[in-house]
């Protein structure tokens, strides 16, 4: 069962940055499945297990490349 939530990115990130983040996030142990909405680069929806992370867990790991973001919906 995965879950989805949506977080707002502070800072503006590049294209590559993004992509990077992006990366970062799918290539957690926990099987996270991050996108970008393309009409608003700041949010970033993604889909998770909830029974093994939450997500405030999802702030830590983009806090994990310097990068601060907000859970807006969950």
């Amino acid at each position: 069962m995965t879950t989805e939530t949506l977080l707002h990115i502070d800072e503006t990130l590049s294209t590559t940055e993004r992509d990077e983040l992006l990366r970062w996030f799918g290539n957690s142990a926990t099987g996270i499945h991050p996108h970008v909405q393309t009409e608003k680069h700041h949010l970033m929806f993604v889909a998770y297990n909830p029974e093994e992370m939450c997500p405030h867990d999802l702030v830590a790991i983009a806090g994990e490349r310097g990068v601060h973001a907000h859970v807006i919906d969950f």
